[in-house]
């Protein structure tokens, strides 16, 4: 009993995250069934659980209206299913930032709203995606505790960018880069193809296979 309880409890703790849609179709069955199968999409890891909230599910084009009701919520997306958007509605949503997207497949429909869902729960670093690296090796460096062996796999890794650990689809922790050596040289980066060791802040149960991507703030021009 008292495992099954700690299995329920667990699963509470879950942090709840929603996507918000605004559907419009060209007939209210086309967009009552798309809004049924959104609504039975769910992600979920061990940290949280994504859901989708249909706001609206309508017939007819994206109006002014749709598109403010869209904005009161900062990421909803208005899906045109076969439908179109007037003038006004394109030029609000540019104005308000809201993303309309067309579709006249279903399935394409679902897929880009998964992808949605998907960075949701699992939100990228600040900055832009800069390169990856795999763990081969883990050492123990005394007090400097462990490093990862790695070898970089595409793009760069730069010393002070931020990053995050993924094991398989999980995130195991999102960091910046502490120390960065190529064989026995601290260097500032290094680039696809090269061994290194990397050490992260606050960070150091690696296990090799993990992989860690780097993320670059782009200078203002």
């Amino acid at each position: 009993m008292d495992s099954v309880s700690s299995m329920f409890s667990g699963a509470a703790r879950k942090e709840q995250r929603h996507l918000c849609v605004v559907i419009k179709a060209d007939v209210v069955g086309s967009a009552e069934a798309l809004a049924r199968s959104l609504s039975e999409l769910k992600l979920e890891n061990d940290e949280a659980v994504v859901k989708i909230k249909v706001v609206v599910a309508d017939a007819g084009d994206v109006t002014k209206t749709d598109v403010a009701i869209a904005s009161v919520t900062p990421g909803t997306t208005i899906i045109a299913f076969n439908s179109a958007a007037t003038m006004a509605a394109m030029e609000d949503a540019r104005t308000m930032g809201v993303r309309i997207e067309y579709y006249n497949i279903v399935y394409d429909a679902i897929e880009s709203v998964e992808s949605r869902m998907q960075e949701v729960l699992s939100p990228t670093p600040e900055g832009e995606y800069a390169g990856s690296a795999v763990v081969q090796e883990v050492f123990n460096i005394g007090r400097t505790g462990n490093i990862a062996g790695s070898r970089c796999l595409d793009g760069i890794i730069k010393k002070g960018s931020n990053v995050r650990v993924m094991r398989g689809d999980k995130i195991m922790a999102e960091s910046k880069v502490k120390s960065l050596r190529n064989f026995k040289a601290e260097v500032d980066l290094i680039s696809s193809g090269d061994e290194c060791g990397i050490g992260l802040t606050d960070f150091e149960d690696f296990l090799p296979g993990d992989v860690i991507e780097s993320y670059v703030m782009q200078r203002q021009k």
